[in-house]
């Protein structure tokens, strides 16, 4: 099997689809890995390193797509790449279909193609696979983003997150239940910040409640409590994922309103609309905005400013599904390998997600009738 990594550096992405240790993995088991020059740099890997191990540098997109079965991206693809995308391709990445164009998946479709999204990757307990290890990275951020831009010089009203004596600590208000909220709060928490979560699902809040042995605040996430606690936050997170599906918009632009001048706003759902009506997408160049007198920070790929933690977490996660495949083709890893069925958007054309179909108002078939 022949497996393309792109350098995505255009499209202001600091990670990379393999680190050189996921492409010795497959090449050792007989398959050949072509990677764009340059795509490791941004997470510190050289063209030397990809090379030493097996993987063929190549030297345009072009070469990637046309050389390969299965082509590995980070952000979702555009329309140059979607142009690129040869007959019959499985594509590997995160491709936030809920929030992707209409044209764009049209082409995709034409070309037969099959797309798996790292983002609904799930296991038979509900796990997101993928989302859930990133998710302990991007909780610790959401840590060192906050002591950044309360700072008095970045524009915050110049708090400190785990107090002082005599000094309260921070209030963090954290939207939300899931495997983003769960490392959120427990970051957080271990800061010493006065943290508070709400979400819908009971049995979720009362599992964050005792992974931190009731010293964090859960509230039922309705419109009154969210009202009421937006107004104390120093730190308001949102934290809503719901696989596969845009983001509901949870916290309003009156809610916004209603918070201190210099707090902050970090909406960990922006790659999926945004959980807050406030919230624009931003980058890692310029991740920050003001709106209502408040400071957001808005960027979809939070986890590309580590990118070489992030690239090792998603290599190791994926390079063992590319081997199967390699081994026993799609179909047979699918029927095998029931968590990455779950991760399917399109299979040779057809589209597997019914929410996806029903969007963008196109037919639908369940991947189950193929497996």
């Amino acid at each position: 099997m022949n497996v393309g990594v792109l350098n995505e550096g255009c499209k202001i992405e600091n990670r990379v689809g393999l680190n050189p240790s996921g492409v010795s993995l497959l090449v050792e088991h007989g398959n050949t890995v072509y990677v764009q020059a340059g795509a490791g740099l941004k997470s510190g890997y050289s063209n030397e390193e990809y090379s030493d191990l097996g993987g063929k540098i190549v030297f345009t997109k072009e070469e990637v797509f046309g050389r390969s079965d299965v082509v590995l991206n980070i952000s979702p693809l555009n329309e140059e790449e979607c142009r690129l995308v040869k007959k019959d391709q499985i594509l590997f990445g995160f491709h936030h279909l809920a929030v992707s164009r209409k044209a764009l998946l049209e082409e995709l479709l034409k070309k037969n193609v099959s797309i798996i999204g790292y983002e609904i990757v799930q296991d038979e307990n509900g796990d997101l696979l993928f989302i859930e290890s990133l998710s302990e990275i991007a909780g610790q951020m959401c840590l060192a983003i906050s002591g950044q831009y309360l700072q008095t010089s970045f524009g915050g009203h110049g708090v400190i997150i785990g107090g002082v004596v005599s000094v309260p600590p921070a209030t963090a208000v954290v939207v939300g239940s899931g495997v983003l909220a769960r490392s959120a709060v427990r970051s957080l928490l271990g800061a010493g910040a006065h943290t508070i979560a709400l979400g819908r699902y009971m049995d979720r809040l009362r599992e964050l409640e005792e992974m931190t042995s009731g010293r964090l605040i859960t509230l039922f996430a309705s419109n009154y409590n969210l009202a009421r606690m937006v107004k104390i936050a120093d730190i308001l997170i949102g934290a809503v994922l719901r696989p596969g599906e845009k983001a509901p918009i949870m916290i309003t632009r009156d809610m916004v309103k209603s918070m201190k001048k210099g707090s902050l706003i970090i909406d960990l759902a922006i790659d999926q609309g945004g959980c807050i009506e406030t919230s624009r997408l931003t980058t890692l160049e310029q991740p920050t905005f003001v709106d209502e007198g408040v400071i957001h920070y808005c960027v979809p790929n939070i986890t590309s400013a580590v990118s070489r933690t992030s690239t090792k977490v998603l290599s190791n996660l994926v390079a063992p599904c590319l081997v199967e495949i390699g081994e026993m083709g799609i179909e047979q890893t699918l029927k095998e390998k029931r968590s990455l069925a779950r991760g399917v958007y399109v299979f040779r054309g057809n589209i597997t997600k019914k929410n996806i179909a029903e969007r963008f108002d196109l037919d639908y078939k369940d991947i189950n009738s193929y497996l």
